[in-house]
């Protein structure tokens, strides 16, 4: 399934995810990169991960699916991806929404497991990961 592209394509899609429209199919792990890229983009880390918390709770709500110890919104993963989409933010230098997104998925596309790097232990697994912010274990994101 093809992400958004465009400016205009990008505000369609976030309005879909926002609005729980999006079919479950879309949301795949470029769409939760994108979605998180303008998010950082346009907010700032706080404030994207703050939406993050909230939209992705409800929309996997939406799509049928439940938010529990061992399912759905996972908050480490989700810090993780936040703060890494922000340090690439800040080192990317000035570009536009569409073009960060791009960029954001383009680096970390094809890098799912990239909090092997960062953690020893299983993380997707863990109960207090998925319910609390963990810090990494063997390096810090700011690495």
């Amino acid at each position: 399934m093809e992400l958004p592209f465009t400016e205009l394509e990008i505000d369609e899609f976030l309005a879909a995810f926002e609005g729980c429209t999006l079919p479950k199919e879309r949301w795949t792990h470029g769409a939760h990169l994108l979605t998180g890229a303008c998010y950082v983009y346009e907010l700032g880390e706080a404030a994207a991960l703050e939406k993050m918390r909230v939209c992705v709770r409800r929309y996997n709500e939406s799509a049928g699916g439940k938010n529990t110890e061992t399912s759905g919104y996972h908050e480490t993963i989700t810090v993780m991806w936040i703060k890494l989409l922000d340090g690439l933010r800040r080192e990317s230098g000035p570009m536009a929404r569409a073009a960060f997104a791009a960029l954001a998925v383009e680096r970390f596309v094809g890098r799912r497991d990239i909090f092997r790097e960062y953690y020893d232990f299983d993380l997707v697994g863990s109960t207090e990961a998925r319910l609390g912010w963990v810090e990494p274990t063997l390096k810090g994101l700011d690495s």
